[in-house]
């Protein structure tokens, strides 16, 4: 071949070779004979990476093994009899091509969706989303046609092994192709780089159309290429997500018939195109946007063959380009590495950990659009690589989710990742408010919270006297309680110059609506001067397992700080309460001037009952078997029958 350098990537290393004028495309279909021989004893010489089962847990949860976000790609590998027994009707939208297959059962998840160790054994790379950061209409079509001409020159340069597993037979669907002759083009080349890759690890790919308009462009897109068959459904609607439930549906329905060796006529036509009188055994689906790598598909064959509940998903690798700078808008060019192969020769071994995640500020994606990923902060934790064997366009090496995988430029053997998951240590802030009463109770309450949801909780410096009190001072938390007894309980500190620098800078939420005089208060006798903008409240009277449950959301979403009033938020659990009230002892000094009080009142060694009697109005939950020990009878007298 001669030496030359594709127009879109005039950065591209000296030793990318190829001419994509000189030699005709039916030339790199198939790789000579002792390349071939040499991809078979090569991969016969790698060992494939173990698949790893989801555990319906989020990210930030302790665990080494996939959490429930890190299944979604748009693709999935299953076996054909797994596959049978799906509901096409539950496909509601896109996602749900995906979804419907995986979520639900007792747990959450159906059996049993797995990822490969090694990201590169089994990941697709996703071009819907380079699109998205094409230009306006200024420099759009230059844009546009440099993405084509990197998936063009993958489908010349890329060595296609066609090791393919054998009885197995995918479907994509086509459609929704934009009028402009760009976005055309690029969706055609788009298609035959997505089908191209399937071919090397299914026999036989099924590409369906919504109408016949779409069903041409894919038989021209496609054109010379063995094993594929285009097939227009004639839908009345083309919108998502009817072209994935029926593409699915039409495999199924033939599936079943080629199953019981039935024969409708006006199926029969249908099936014997699309399935050419074979069984199947496995079933992949994948949407027209994702470039598969899948060269250990026979290895995951197997795996299905040992247990027939496996749903495999792929890695969804993100990909991004600006024109022939990668990602100067983002600040992360200089991280981006050139390597002078492809996927299939390197891997990227699971790390287990979501740096992205760990670092949302205030909780939320603030100036990041609509992802983590479009933050340039959060773009910095992680590396990206570009192959010039491959589409030559960078990848960000971790998921969607952010879960960061470890790039080596050989392939290697992956093992279970060393750390497990850490979680940051995370706290709970109490929001004390009204007068003395209601924040002791508060405090009482927080104990409660913060043991229930595994949060630090970290205690007031000082407390308020009542809000009508124009003379009274603020009391010191020492003054009041012993802090050594409520350790005892449950993990708590005081704010310190650590913590602050943490708030200033970690994502936090707001659990409770409160004024802003009030919110203002309760923060500064914690030690912050600054309120969460993000707000996400817990209902009022909630039992413990819905107070948890919130909570979950909240680590989920990587809130480091929650801060919350806790009055009335834990109801009607009484012995969560009670046990906190043991611990909730009142500080030495006060005990001494209890102590002398009694003597005073009630000399000698009789034992005397000290009762705290508040008026309480039934609308703030002094109801019976609430939380109070006596509340006030429809009389107005208080009962001493009580315990």
């Amino acid at each position: 071949r001669q030496r030359a350098i594709h127009k879109c990537c005039p950065s591209a290393p000296q030793g990318w070779k190829f001419n994509v004028a000189s030699v005709p495309v039916a030339a790199y279909q198939e790789p000579p004979m002792w390349a071939a021989l040499w991809l078979v004893a090569a991969a016969a010489g790698q060992q494939c990476s173990p698949v790893v089962k989801v555990e319906r847990r989020n990210p930030l949860d302790p665990g080494t093994g996939y959490a429930w976000p890190d299944i979604y790609a748009g693709t999935w590998l299953q076996p054909a009899k797994r596959f049978m027994k799906f509901e096409p009707r539950k496909i509601g939208n896109i996602e749900g091509a995906v979804h419907a297959h995986v979520y639900g059962g007792v747990n959450g998840l159906q059996p049993t969706p797995a990822l490969t160790r090694d990201f590169f054994d089994f990941s697709v790379e996703h071009f819907s989303y380079l699109t998205k950061m094409a230009p306006g209409k200024q420099g759009q079509d230059t844009f546009l046609g440099n993405i084509t001409s990197r998936l063009d020159g993958y489908t010349h340069r890329h060595t296609f092994s066609h090791q393919y597993l054998e009885r197995s037979i995918g479907i994509v669907p086509f459609g929704g192709v934009p009028s402009s002759k760009h976005w055309q083009a690029l969706s055609s080349q788009m298609l035959r780089a997505v089908v191209m890759s399937m071919t090397d690890a299914l026999s036989r790919v099924i590409v369906a159309t919504c109408d016949e308009a779409h069903a041409m462009r894919a038989r021209e897109a496609l054109q010379g290429l063995e094993r594929v068959v285009v097939h227009n459904l004639n839908l009345e609607k083309c919108q998502l997500p009817y072209l994935p439930r029926a593409t699915q549906a039409t495999l199924k329905r033939c599936l079943i018939q080629r199953a019981r060796r039935e024969r409708h006529v006006y199926r029969n036509e249908i099936c014997e195109s699309w399935l050419q009188g074979e069984d199947y055994a496995y079933v992949m689906y994948n949407d027209a946007d994702l470039v598969l790598h899948a060269r250990c598909i026979r290895s995951l064959g197997k795996a299905m063959d040992e247990d027939p509940t496996l749903i495999i998903l792929p890695h969804k690798l993100q990909t991004f380009a600006k024109d022939d700078d990668p990602l100067p808008e983002l600040g992360v060019a200089p991280s981006v590495r050139d390597l002078t192969h492809d996927v299939d020769s390197a891997s990227c071994c699971d790390s287990g950990t979501y740096p992205a995640l760990k670092h949302l500020d205030q909780g939320s994606f603030d100036g990041c659009q609509n992802f983590w990923y479009n933050c340039p902060r959060m773009l910095a934790l992680y590396d990206f690589a570009r192959f010039s064997e491959g589409t030559y366009t960078p990848l960000l090496l971790g998921n969607e989710h952010g879960r960061k995988c470890l790039l080596s430029e050989a392939r290697e053997a992956c093992d279970v990742p060393h750390r497990r998951l850490t979680v940051q240590r995370q706290y709970l802030v109490p929001l004390l408010a009204f007068g003395p009463n209601n924040q002791f109770e508060g405090l009482l309450e927080a104990l409660t919270v913060a043991k229930l949801v595994g949060r630090t909780l970290l205690l007031p410096r000082y407390f308020d006297p009542h809000y009508r009190d124009t003379r009274s001072q603020k009391k010191k938390f020492g003054d009041v309680f012993d802090e050594r007894t409520l350790r005892e309980f449950t993990s708590v500190e005081f704010v310190d110059e650590d913590v602050i620098k943490l708030w200033k800078t970690s994502p936090k939420i707001l659990a409770s609506p409160l004024n802003k005089e009030r919110l203002s208060k309760a923060l500064h006798n914690v030690g912050f001067d600054q309120a969460p903008r993000k707000k996400a409240f817990v209902r009022s009277h909630s039992r413990a397992a819905d107070v948890a449950q919130a909570f979950k959301g909240f680590s989920a979403a990587g809130a480091v700080f929650v801060a919350l009033a806790p009055l009335f938020v834990v109801d009607g659990e009484q012995d969560l309460l009670r046990e906190a009230a043991r611990y909730r002892v009142r500080s030495e000094r006060v005990r001494t001037l209890a102590a002398t009080l009694r003597g005073a009142l009630f000399p000698g060694d009789e034992k005397v009952l000290c009762a705290h009697v508040r008026r309480e109005a039934e609308t703030l939950g002094c109801v019976p078997g609430r939380r109070y020990v006596v509340c006030p009878t429809p009389q107005g007298t208080v009962p001493t029958a009580t315990h």
